[in-house]
């Protein structure tokens, strides 16, 4: 959903329909007739639906809720208020998010790793077991599915990543509000309940790993400051390799082969009549098989980042035009996290040549556990 609207008296509420086809948009019409409808016919993503919405919108502030969110009383009121209140250089407002129990945090800020994966602080942990920011206090970004931006001041910035489709676009968008001088601010009054993946599981966990990697990478390329970007560069893709090599060599058929040492072949090599008559039937044998999905899956987001390279660049370029504030002094606010997330991180990330390569920015270790319960 996309509501607009400087007062709540005067909101509107536009429902971006991404081509369903379970007779939403009729039933939303007959029980929310004043309701705002935009059907597009098919899946955009969530950033292509924001952008739908806000081409047609003329509002001052501009509100996005997720689908699978329910708004808890005074929500719009406390979103409007926090943003019509804040200064000038507040250019977002995230509000709270909670399980459909209302007992559980889903979303009280976030925080972002060396190589731009993110997370929700205090996920599924009890509400009040964890530190909470107050109200009007930074988040380091806000969370796409329950947030208040100004209209205009949003649009200047680039709004979301329309590249992204879905996850992490508003990582990117709250460091580049940083990074242009702006900031996002934290309003737990605006509380909303979460089905949390009620409609992102519908893409497949694999299809959502592609768009998790990429994204990430996206961010990191196109938001570090020049000196910094080649100084992390090295231990953004050593991890990606490690991450990639430990799938390739631990879930794939004959895996071994790619460990082999040079010239230690234990085998003589196939010669004989019939293995030549097996060849040129079926052709030669595979050295290796990839078959694992996840494996499949780093070399999909990767592909793409290679397919656009030079529009990256583009972006990076448009993106560090915007730069008011160094990225030493955003991390300083928000230091990045260093989480072993993966199979096989925590080798990675305890091994001498990742200490070498670590990115020289305010950083933090945790285990995943002390950030959510997975």
């Amino acid at each position: 959903m996309f509501a607009q609207g400087g007062d709540v008296d005067g909101a509107t509420v536009t429902v971006v329909d991404n081509g369903s086809t379970d007779g939403s948009i009729g039933a939303i019409a007959r029980r929310f007739p004043k309701a705002r409808l935009l059907p597009l016919g098919k899946n955009h993503g969530f950033t292509g639906g924001i952008a739908a919405g806000l081409a047609r919108s003329t509002s001052r502030n501009v509100i996005f809720l997720n689908n699978d969110a329910v708004p808890q009383p005074g929500w719009l009121a406390a979103l409007v208020q926090a943003i019509e209140d804040a200064p000038s250089d507040v250019i977002s407002v995230g509000g709270k998010i909670v399980d459909m129990s209302g007992q559980l945090i889903d979303f009280v800020g976030g925080v972002m790793t060396f190589d731009g994966h993110a997370f929700q602080n205090g996920f599924r942990y009890p509400l009040g077991s964890r530190g909470e920011p107050q109200g009007g206090d930074e988040l380091f970004f806000p969370c796409g599915g329950n947030m208040i931006s100004r209209r205009q001041a949003f649009l200047s910035l680039g709004g979301f990543d329309d590249d992204y489709f879905a996850y992490l676009e508003d990582v990117d968008f709250g460091w580049r509000s940083w990074l242009a001088g702006q900031r996002v601010l934290y309003e737990p009054r605006a509380t909303v309940r979460h089905a949390s993946s009620a409609t992102s599981n519908r893409l497949g966990e694999f299809e959502r790993g592609v768009l998790f990697e990429r994204n990430a990478l996206q961010t990191v390329l196109k938001n570090y400051e020049d000196d910094l970007l080649r100084d992390v560069a090295g231990s953004i893709f050593y991890a990606y390799l490690h991450r990639l090599h430990h799938y390739a060599t631990s879930r794939n058929p004959g895996a071994s082969e790619l460990k082999r040492e040079p010239l230690s072949a234990t085998t003589p090599p196939r010669n004989g009549f019939w293995s030549r008559v097996r060849r040129g039937l079926m052709g030669p044998k595979p050295i290796a098989t990839l078959e694992d999905p996840l494996t499949a899956m780093q070399f999909r987001a990767f592909e793409w980042i290679v397919s656009h390279a030079d529009r990256i660049a583009e972006k990076r370029n448009a993106v560090q035009r915007l730069r008011r504030r160094s990225d030493r002094e955003i991390f300083e606010r928000f230091p990045l996290h260093i989480v072993p997330t993966y199979p096989g991180d925590e080798s990675l990330m305890s091994s001498a040549l990742f200490r070498l390569l670590r990115p020289p920015l305010p950083s933090v270790d945790k285990n995943l556990g002390d950030i959510m319960r997975t």
